[in-house]
């Protein structure tokens, strides 16, 4: 952890890749410092709320959970596209500073009204790519529906809403979980999309 935090600090900037999303995680790293109140919206279609599996062991898994007991800055983490099953899971836990938008619920509109009346201070935005459909782009963990599109609809209401603190993403194929030619495909994919997200998030810079 203290080498990852090393690495981190000397990173600078306010958007970044981090790879594949086993290594979600690092956003916890990222936001370790954040020292003004901000909310936190997540792109992922697993809720990241789980209890450690060993003592102390922070994880892909559990990072949500760790920042929400640790940083007294984070005031409220919005979820978007996570599986109903997952969803239901951890719902009632974290109701009080939990938002969650789940991937039925992103089948229809609805949602982004609600969700442009829940932001309520700067954002810190990470994303797994996982949440998307594979359609879009190909990961290693099980993917939902979502597409950029969607995607796009939310940053528009995030950036005109409230100033951004920082961007992560995460999401990419490991190469250990595939033969030379699935590889080739989802780095391929998954570099267009990374362009259509940069693209995107930078076409009008907003950055606190």
């Amino acid at each position: 952890m203290a080498e990852i935090e090393r690495r981190a600090e000397k990173t600078g900037g306010s958007f970044r890749f981090l790879d594949s999303g086993n290594f979600h995680y690092v956003s916890y790293v990222l936001q370790k410092n954040c020292k003004e109140p901000y909310d936190l919206v997540v792109f992922d279609h697993h809720a990241d709320l789980l209890a450690s599996s060993f003592e102390g062991i922070l994880s892909c898994g559990n990072w949500i959970r760790r920042i929400l007991k640790e940083n007294d800055f984070l005031k409220r983490v919005i979820l978007i596209g996570v599986s109903d099953e997952l969803a239901c899971a951890v719902r009632e836990e974290f109701k009080d500073r939990v938002k969650i938008y789940t991937e039925s619920e992103l089948s229809g509109t609805d949602w982004i009204s609600d969700f442009a009346g829940q932001l309520k201070d700067p954002v810190y935005l990470s994303v797994d790519k996982d949440v998307f459909s594979s359609n879009e782009l190909i990961t290693d963990w099980d993917q939902g529906s979502m597409t950029l599109a969607q995607l796009h609809q939310a940053w528009e209401i995030i950036r005109r809403k409230e100033p951004v603190l920082a961007v992560d993403i995460c999401g990419e194929y490991n190469s250990i979980s595939g033969g030379n030619r699935r590889i080739e495909e989802s780095d391929k994919r998954n570099s267009l999309a990374n362009e259509k997200i940069l693209k995107m998030f930078l076409e009008k810079r907003i950055y606190a």
